[in-house]
């Protein structure tokens, strides 16, 4: 081959592999029917552990957690006692110090019941169900997802869940010891806020604040917090955020310091296929969001989209989007280029409806992506190569 079609050639397999992600694949097992994801150092050895909420069986109390301890090499191993048991349809996973003893905790959203429960962490990745739990929240008709973060500003962390069934979240505040405050106060949002609620700074003024996905009437709202345990809705919200908006991600996508939305659709409920997006909505620094350029970016032949995340995939400082699609068992990959057109690939996933997490859990400085195979009963994480 001549010299100048070896370069041309060196030049495209160079552009290809930029364009297309290659992953190294761990899966591990859970444990029946595993949905949700989060990512946290629970043992105190400064490297990131897996915590997976395993719904279980429609009809029964027989959710669990499966706690994976990081090695920090890409290894992981069950926590003694793991899976441990969480009730019913455990759905979302809250981490924070929720009695003050210096050791992560969890907070889990129970759906299709009226419970979070609060497990105590013992710092080396056992958990235990705190005193008082499970807790009633009052929330119509059961909670979906949970948030923690201290909005109040006394040192304690307290709780943030849905109350979807009449347009509201509820705000529940802790004493300190694992015990949550009951009833809640409620804070009004868009129409039926069914799935997502997280919480962020999202106006700079050191308060967390929330955004919450309405399923009908196509909004995300975003509630600033005053501080004192109070909401309002930001100027302008709710904020227009696609078709029936599901599941949300919050990532400085754009590099400017400020929190940016990543919204899904619930497929199942849209009028076409050309409503079959990702929206991204970049945040102004004040608590007010606008569409991103180029937004939407759409999801093709996703089936199902479950699950979103965002995260820096090749550690050059460009966020990547992930969507899970349950369905169609793909992960679609959206990569933003120097010049912030997004380059769309998909990888075969095992599926299911389960989510989809980003992070570095390794000394890489590439994050990682991680998938809960519901249809499994496992985990696959994705190390890049």
């Amino acid at each position: 081959m001549r010299p100048a079609l070896l370069i041309a050639f060196a030049s495209l397999c160079a552009a290809l592999n930029a364009q297309t992600p290659r992953f190294r694949q761990l899966t591990i097992p859970t444990g029946h029917s595993p949905r949700w994801i989060a990512v946290a150092d629970v043992n105190h050895d400064h490297n990131p552990d897996l915590i997976v909420a395993n719904a279980g069986s429609d009809h029964a109390d027989d959710g669990t957690i499966t706690v994976l301890l990081g090695d920090g090499r890409g290894a992981f191993h069950p926590a003694p006692g793991s899976p441990f048991p969480a009730g019913h349809l455990p759905n979302d996973i809250a981490v924070a110090d929720m009695n003050n003893d210096g050791n992560p905790d969890l907070v889990i959203a129970n759906h299709q019941s009226p419970y979070l429960r609060v497990f105590l962490g013992d710092g080396r990745g056992s958990f235990r169900l705190a005193p008082g739990s499970p807790v009633d929240v009052h929330s119509y008709p059961h909670p979906h997802a949970v948030v923690a973060a201290d909005f109040n500003s006394d040192g304690k962390p307290d709780v943030a869940t849905d109350s979807w069934g009449h347009d509201q979240i509820e705000l529940i505040l802790s004493d300190g010891t694992g015990r949550l405050i009951t009833p809640g106060a409620f804070f009004p949002t868009g129409r039926r806020p069914y799935e997502r609620l997280r919480t962020a700074d999202f106006n700079h003024d050191g308060h967390p604040d929330i955004v919450t996905t309405n399923l009908d009437d196509n909004t995300v709202s975003i509630l600033l917090g005053d501080g004192k345990g109070g909401f309002h809705n930001a100027p302008g919200s709710p904020f227009h955020a696609g078709a029936k908006p599901w599941q949300v991600a919050i990532d400085d996508l754009n590099g400017d310091g400020t929190p940016d939305l990543i919204v899904i659709p619930y497929q199942r409920d849209i009028a076409s296929p050309a409503e079959n997006t990702v929206t991204i909505l970049s945040g102004d620094g004040r608590g007010a969001f606008h569409p991103a350029p180029r937004s939407p970016l759409p999801l093709g032949d996703c089936r199902g989209p479950n699950g979103v995340a965002a995260g820096d995939l090749r550690g050059n400082g460009r966020h990547a989007i992930a969507v899970a699609c349950a369905e169609s068992k793909t992960l679609m990959l959206y990569e933003r280029g120097p010049d912030g057109r997004f380059t769309t690939s998909s990888i075969p996933i095992s599926g299911g409806w389960g989510s989809v997490a980003i992070a570095r859990l390794t000394g890489d400085p590439r994050s990682a992506i991680i998938t809960a195979n519901a249809d499994d009963g496992t985990i696959t994480v994705y190390f890049p190569n």
